[in-house]
């Protein structure tokens, strides 16, 4: 009996310890730098969890200005599942920063987040939990 009672304690801890190494776990939501040929975008996502989400994109050039131009798209992918998300236009909310609420990313995965603005053009990989 005391045999038994040690075998099924070891296990357990065993499972509740691969439970604890395995279990997902959220990522801090930290800045992504890209660059293009003229410009340089950091967009910092509000969480990294699957879900409604909102991004912060600062765009400057290379000296570090604010970024001048028309409008700023944003287009979510997911190329490996085949997901896409309808182009989204971020917000203004001062010179070279810019705002996009309300985004979609249903699915925990590799996302990528293309930032267009003119013909400024770069992709930023986004994995999300």
């Amino acid at each position: 009996m005391k045999r038994y009672l040690l075998g099924a304690s070891a296990v357990a801890i065993a499972v509740a310890g691969a439970l604890f190494v395995l279990w997902p776990r959220s990522v801090e939501a930290q800045p992504h730098l890209a660059e293009s040929g003229q410009l340089r975008f950091v967009l910092t996502p509000a969480s990294t969890k699957s879900g409604v989400n909102s991004f912060d994109l600062r765009i400057t050039d290379r000296a570090g200005n604010p970024a001048q131009g028309a409008e700023v798209v944003v287009e979510p992918a997911m190329p490996q599942m085949g997901h896409t998300i309808a182009p989204i236009t971020a917000g203004p909310s001062e010179p070279g920063h810019y705002q996009v609420g309300n985004v979609e990313l249903f699915m925990a995965g590799q996302w990528e987040i293309t930032v267009s603005l003119g013909a400024e053009r770069v992709v930023i990989p986004l994995l999300l939990t």
